[in-house]
Parts: C-alpha cells; sequence; structure tokens
C-alpha cells in the first residue's frame, strides 16, 4: 500500500521539507472500500468492472482510500485500470461525479475496443 500526498506542490528543486502530522480515524477498512467501488461500477457503469486494491490519499479535504478501477474479462482476465474512485476512510462515501463515471466509461470503451470484447 502507498501513501499519497495530494496537497504537497514539491519546488522544481532544492530542498523539499514536508512535516506530517494527521489524525484520521479510519472506520472503513481497504478491502470494504474495494467492494463498495466494484458494487458502483459494476451496477452503474459496466459489469465487466471492478475495484482493485486501494492506495491512502490525503487531500486538502480529508483522508480516503483511492480505488483503482480496472476493466477485466473471463476470457482475457485483467485488461487494464480505467480509472480510480476515492472513498472517504471515515464515512466510507464515495467521491464519485458524472465527470468521474464519462472518463471511466470512455477509458473501458477504449480498452475494449482494442481489445475486441
Amino acid at each position: 500500500m502507498a501513501v499519497t500526498l495530494e496537497t504537497i506542490t514539491p519546488p522544481q528543486s532544492g530542498p523539499l521539507n514536508i512535516e506530517i502530522e494527521l489524525t484520521a480515524n479510519i472506520e472503513i477498512t481497504p478491502e470494504t472500500a474495494r467492494r463498495r467501488v466494484g458494487v458502483f461500477v459494476g451496477n452503474e457503469i459496466a459489469d465487466l468492472l471492478h475495484g482493485d486494491t486501494p492506495d491512502l490519499v490525503l487531500r486538502e479535504d480529508g483522508v480516503y482510500w483511492r480505488v483503482p478501477v480496472v476493466l477485466s474479462s473471463r476470457s482475457m482476465g485483467r485488461i487494464g485500470q480505467v480509472g480510480v474512485i476515492d472513498v472517504d476512510v471515515e464515512t466510507g462515501d464515495l467521491k464519485v461525479n458524472d465527470q468521474i463515471i464519462s472518463e471511466i466509461e470512455a477509458h473501458a470503451q477504449r480498452f475494449a475496443a482494442v481489445t475486441a470484447l
């Protein structure tokens, strides 16, 4: 698992000093976040999509599990990652909007066209 800091803009060169003190109550496990994303994308976008192993992301507005959305087929297995959906570690809310859904759909359609699903 990786931890990503989204609110840091590092300098082009020179010293970088990061001091982090964070308190978050992780109520949602990474597996629960993965399953919630899988159910959402499978029901709302396409049944060949599922969630993969998430990373922890620190954003300005909170702490999230960033769950990769993956396109797979029974015959070919994992085809590729088509997007990500963030899940709030405290509430389990999915941070998803119409733009994210459209991007996932577009990436999935491109992968599907190339692999002739």
